[in-house]
C-alpha cells in the first residue's frame, strides 16, 4: 500500500540536525564536507515535504522556527535508528559508525574538568573527534535551547526553563587572594574583616554576568544578608583564568573554585579568607532538552558521571 506521508529522505533530516546544531549552513558544511548549495538545497527539500519553515533566516544567521524546535528532538533520534538498523544485520557495526562528541560547557567545567574526561575518553574509546564549546552558563543554556548542541554542562543552577538538569559532581569555591600583592591598606581592612557585609566592602573580582560562579557567589551574600546591590561591582573579568591571575596580582579578592587554585595555595602564592567563613558548594550538571541524545554523548555522559563519582569516593 502506498504511503500517504511525503518522501523524506533521511539524508536531509541529517542535514537539518547539523545545521541546527553547528549555528548555521556555513558551518555545517564544514562539519560535513559538503557544499553549502548542496545544503541548502536540501533543507528546501525536507521544508518541502514538511510544508513549513524550519529556520529563521537573517543578516544575524539561522534560527530554529516552531516547527523546527519540534522537529529537532526526532530527527536526533535518526542516527540511533539508523544505527540500530545497520547493527542488527551486522552487530559488530556499533563501533565503526560512533560519531564525534559535540557538547558544550561552562568555563570551569571547560578548562578545569571536562578536558581530562573527553582525553581519556577518546582515548579508550576511539571517538573519531570532539568539538567542546565554551561559553558562560547562560550561553551553554542557550546552545542547547535552540539545538545548537545536545548536551551541556553548566555550574550552580538548580533549574533552567525548558531544559533538564542531572546533577553529576559538587565543587566548592572559596574568598582567595594574594598575600604578597594585595595592598597594605585592603589587607589591613580583611584581616580586620568579621561579618560578610564588612568583607563585601572591599574590592571583590566578579565574573561577568551570566557565569554561573557569580550567581552562587550573589546568592551567598544575598543569603547571609548582603543584596546584590550593595555588593561592588567595580572589577569584572570574564573567565576563571582571568580571575584567578588577577587575584595573583593583588587586584582584589576573588570567589574562586578551589579544584582550580590547588597549586597556587600550596605554594602560597594565594590565600584563603577564613574569617568571616564564605565557602560555597554548588552543583555541576549536566544540561539536556527533551528527546533522546545521540548514542555517542550518551555513552560519554553515563561513563563521565561514574567517572566523576568514583573519584569523589
Amino acid at each position: 500500500m502506498k504511503s500517504s506521508y511525503p518522501r523524506m529522505d533521511p539524508e536531509w533530516l541529517d542535514t537539518f540536525l547539523q545545521v541546527a546544531e553547528c549555528g548555521g549552513v556555513l558551518a555545517a558544511s564544514r562539519a560535513m564536507h559538503v557544499s553549502q548549495p548542496a545544503l541548502s538545497a536540501r533543507l528546501r527539500r525536507l521544508e518541502d515535504a514538511v510544508g513549513q519553515a524550519l529556520f529563521d533566516r537573517s543578516a544575524q544567521g539561522m534560527s530554529l522556527t516552531e516547527a523546527g524546535r519540534r522537529l529537532l528532538p526526532v530527527a536526533r533520534k535518526l542516527p540511533k535508528v539508523l544505527r540500530e538498523a545497520v547493527e542488527a544485520v551486522d552487530p559488530a557495526a556499533g563501533a565503526r559508525l560512533a560519531g564525534p562528541l559535540r557538547l558544550s560547557a561552562s568555563t570551569t567545567l571547560a578548562d578545569f574538568v571536562l578536558p581530562q574526561l573527553l582525553a581519556e575518553y577518546a582515548r579508550t574509546r576511539g571517538v573519531p573527534g570532539l568539538e567542546l564549546r565554551v561559553g558562560n552558563t547562560d550561553e551553554v543554556l542557550g546552545a542547547v535551547r535552540s539545538g545548537r548542541v545536545a548536551l551541556g554542562a553548566v555550574e550552580g543552577l538548580r533549574r533552567a526553563a525548558g531544559l533538564h538538569l542531572e546533577p553529576f559532581a559538587t565543587d566548592v569555591i572559596v574568598p582567595v587572594y594574594s598575600p604578597e600583592r594585595l595592598p597594605r591598606e585592603i589587607l589591613k581592612k580583611l584581616k580586620a574583616a568579621s561579618t560578610t557585609r564588612e568583607l563585601a566592602k572591599l574590592p571583590l573580582l566578579w565574573r561577568e554576568p551570566g557565569s554561573g560562579t557569580r550567581r552562587v557567589v550573589e546568592d551567598a551574600f544575598r543569603r547571609r544578608g548582603v543584596p546584590v546591590s550593595e555588593l561592588r561591582t567595580d572589577f569584572v573579568l570574564g573567565g576563571t583564568l582571568a580571575l584567578r591571575g588577577a587575584a595573583l596580582a593583588g587586584l582584589g579578592i576573588a570567589l574562586l573554585p578551589r579544584r582550580t587554585i590547588g597549586q597556587e595555595l600550596a605554594l602560597g602564592r594565594l590565600a584563603v579568607v577564613e574569617k568571616p567563613a564564605l565557602r560555597l558548594k554548588r552543583t555541576f550538571s549536566w544540561v539536556l532538552a527533551s528527546g533522546a541524545l545521540p548514542p555517542e554523548l550518551e555513552a560519554f555522559r553515563l561513563w563521565a558521571t561514574a567517572r566523576i563519582r568514583d573519584d569523589e569516593r
